[in-house]
């Protein structure tokens, strides 16, 4: 039961994906999702796509986000530690022109500590049912190519966010809660992230995350194969240039989940969609249009 647990470890972290030119909102919007099952450790890689899109009458934005990053964990005793090093492609559309931009993301650290782990047994006829809590936090770090051209005549501050970096050292705290009966479970996660300034005075606004999840776990001979559905909130605070609020940039994003996790062995492919249930970025005017991540791991 405890490796189950930690099979459906789920929390938020920030790193350096990018979206529309108005309010940054696809800024770290990036979450670990279903890891597989593993003993000691497991690494891996990972791709994620995100795509938004802004319509203000006069002018329009297409925004999609690439990353490719390794990824991996190593737990020893209560102690989980997490490390996520992405490349970030970005390419956008809009009335000004196309903009490419490539490069190392903003690398994340992450520790979780096991708080407690309760099991019920079941009575004849009945299931054990299992609590748990993990808490943590993590730091992600400014490795990513984050500096833009203040002095160009065309500078605006969206600039920011066609860079795979943010050029800020942020702060995360998380918790998640898992209720484990059987094959069935529930994970809740909560999440903060507490962003600072970068060298040339932008900070996005800080960004608080909800989610709420549920599984189920079927055995098919060799195969261990586990979808999952749910919901998450994102919420995001006022970015900040030069001290003046930008804005527009505070908002936030109800979506709808769901993936699969399939195991066999120490080889895991996890698959996982998100859409838009409700938004409000940019006053309206910007959309998440979806947001769709692939995996392939091996643990030992």
């Amino acid at each position: 039961m405890k490796k189950l647990v930690l099979v459906l470890t789920l929390c938020i972290v920030a790193m350096g994906t990018r979206a529309c030119p108005y309010c940054g909102c696809g800024n770290s919007n990036f979450q670990i999702g279903v890891l597989p099952t593993y003993s000691n450790a497991f690494v891996g890689v990972r791709y994620s796509y995100t795509h938004f899109k802004t319509d203000s009458g006069t002018q329009f934005s297409r925004d999609y986000f690439h990353t490719t990053e390794l990824w991996g964990g190593y737990k020893v005793g209560r102690w989980m530690a997490m490390a996520f090093v992405p490349y970030v492609a970005i390419h956008k559309r809009s009335d000004d022109g196309d903009v490419n931009s490539s490069g190392l993301g903003d690398i994340t650290l992450l520790a979780n500590y096991r708080a407690f782990s309760v099991t019920t047994p079941g009575d004849v006829g009945r299931t054990s049912v299992t609590n748990a809590l993990w808490i943590g936090g993590g730091i992600k770090f400014h490795t990513g190519q984050s500096r833009v051209d203040l002095q160009d005549p065309a500078f605006t501050v969206g600039d920011f966010t066609q860079v795979p970096g943010t050029g800020s050292t942020d702060y995360l705290l998380n918790a998640n809660h898992y209720l484990l009966r059987g094959n069935d479970g529930w994970v809740t996660n909560a999440t903060y992230r507490i962003n600072t300034s970068n060298a040339q005075q932008f900070r996005y606004g800080n960004r608080l995350y909800l989610a709420v999840n549920y599984f189920h776990s079927y055995a098919a001979g060799m195969w261990v194969i586990r979808p999952t559905t749910g919901v998450n909130l994102v919420v995001n605070g006022s970015n900040r240039f030069q001290d003046v609020h930008v804005a527009g940039s505070q908002g936030f994003v109800l979506s709808g989940t769901a993936g699969v996790n399939l195991q066999r062995g120490r080889v895991g492919l996890l698959v996982n969609g998100t859409w838009p249930l409700a938004e409000d970025l940019y006053h309206g005017l910007t959309q998440m249009r979806m947001r769709a991540s692939a995996a392939l791991t091996f643990s030992f």
